[in-house]
């Protein structure tokens, strides 16, 4: 199918499109240029001559994916839809084509590293283990990724990054079949409702072709040396029976065991926490079901369907609640109910990381400075102009007149000695943007 846009477009006013980065059949993704905040992203357009259904599905994945931020997931940075005219063809209707604006990846897909042989078993092992990390999230937030292969496991020179969360165009219970045939669990076949388990299965058949080089068959034999508890992992994984394979937070902390890598996600590193009683767990739900407000008062889960794009995809962004209107609040100098206090050596760096008209974009570093690890944490400060903040990532936040409270997610909750943690937000303005100059964390009064 043919491209909508063209290198030296504008989508929004805003983006300048530069060169693609890889297509799909329904989509390209594009490098391109946010000249508000000059910074490289990727844009992803759908082609000219695809179904509506994808165009319709882009926006509604887009804000769905919001409910879901961990660092191997990168965020979705805007949406937007550009307008397509009809010139040369007066009788045709102008239309507009929505985008997806993300984050731009530096590094190469684990297809393309795969190509080159089987990995050796400790980065075989450290790889799957943050792509489990990340199913891990999603599957605690009700999400079903249904397309886990090595196209879409992006390996950057500090993270590992799942691709293709949030961006779809069916889902539907009791339509095609969705994902890879060759890492597709065998119960979707069938027609039975995507589950976490079917991504447990997909992230099995991964590992194994990570470790021998070559799909799972009958007769499929590790190489030497590959330890035991990594190969009764794979095996779990690819188990026939959904119920016998291990959760995605189980696989995170086996191989995250094996192979030394530190997850940022506290359930691979140790057993979660069990939910509240009075917080049953909602089943998950097909994207024809009507989405639930943001503002009510429980989130209900969703079920994604991956659909890749060459190498770089969309994925989700991290949208915090609401803030409250009432002014003349401190800062707050305890922690929530059941959160270790902190090391009282602290440090937050506070960076504006852009500004246009009656907005801006910022990061918060905090620093551990003292000997023992920070495990939670909630940082308080007060805008000394008004601000507010409009959506954050890597935590969440409440605000309450000029004062913000931001509580650690799970993942990043815990800052070993001499360690960092950071958090971003965009955030509103009107006039003045000054920093704050006094920060609390878990009571204790930080540098700044």
């Amino acid at each position: 199918m043919p491209e909508i846009i063209a290198p030296g477009e504008r989508l929004g006013g805003r983006y300048r499109i530069e060169r693609p980065l890889g297509s799909g059949g329904m989509a390209t993704v594009w490098r391109a240029v946010d000249t508000v905040l000059d910074r490289a992203v990727a844009v992803k357009v759908p082609k000219d001559g695809g179904p509506e259904e994808f165009s319709r599905r882009l926006r509604q994945e887009a804000q769905a994916a919001a409910a879901l931020t961990h660092p191997g997931v990168t965020g979705v940075y805007d949406y937007g839809e550009h307008r397509v005219g009809s010139e040369g063809a007066p009788w045709r209707e102008p239309r507009r084509i929505p985008y997806v604006v993300m984050e731009l990846l530096d590094g190469e897909s684990l297809a393309v590293r795969l190509a080159r042989g089987p990995l050796p078993w400790r980065e075989a092992a450290g790889i799957c283990a943050r792509v489990a990390d990340a199913l891990a999230a999603a599957h605690d937030a009700g999400i079903v990724h249904r397309d886990i292969k090595p196209g879409n496991v992006y390996l950057t020179p500090v993270e590992v990054k799942v691709l293709d969360f949030g961006i779809a165009f069916t889902g539907t219970a009791g339509g095609p079949v969705m994902g890879t045939p060759a890492y597709m669990a065998p119960e979707l076949v069938s027609g039975t409702p995507p589950t976490p388990a079917a991504d447990v299965y997909s992230l099995g058949v991964v590992l194994h072709e990570c470790l021998t080089g070559a799909p799972p068959t009958p007769s499929s034999a590790f190489r030497k040396g590959t330890p035991d508890e990594v190969a009764a992992l794979c095996r779990g994984c690819l188990s026939p029976d959904p119920g016998a394979r291990p959760t995605a937070a189980e696989a995170a902390r086996v191989l995250s065991g094996a192979s030394g890598v530190r997850l940022q996600v506290p359930g691979a590193a140790a057993p979660a926490d069990p939910p509240p009683p009075d917080r049953p767990r909602n089943p998950t739900r097909v994207l024809d079901d009507p989405g639930p407000s943001r503002r009510g008062p429980a989130r209900r889960p969703l079920l994604v369907a991956g659909v890749a794009a060459g190498a770089l995809t969309a994925l989700v962004a991290a949208l915090a609640p609401g803030s409250s209107d009432r002014a003349g609040a401190r800062p707050p100098s305890t922690p929530p109910a059941g959160r270790t206090t902190a090391a009282t050596a602290c440090s937050v760096s506070y960076r504006v990381d852009g500004t246009w008209p009656r907005g801006f974009q910022a990061t918060v570093r905090i620093t551990n400075l003292g000997d023992g690890a920070i495990d939670g944490w909630t940082l308080g400060f007060a805008f000394p102009d008004g601000q507010s903040i409009t959506q954050l990532w890597n935590g969440s936040r409440s605000q309450d007149g000029t004062s913000v409270t931001v509580t650690a997610a799970e993942w990043n909750r815990s800052i070993p000695p001499h360690g960092a943690a950071e958090f971003g937000f965009l955030g509103s303005q009107d006039g003045a943007n000054g920093t704050p100059s006094r920060f609390t964390l878990n009571g204790a009064e930080c540098r700044s």
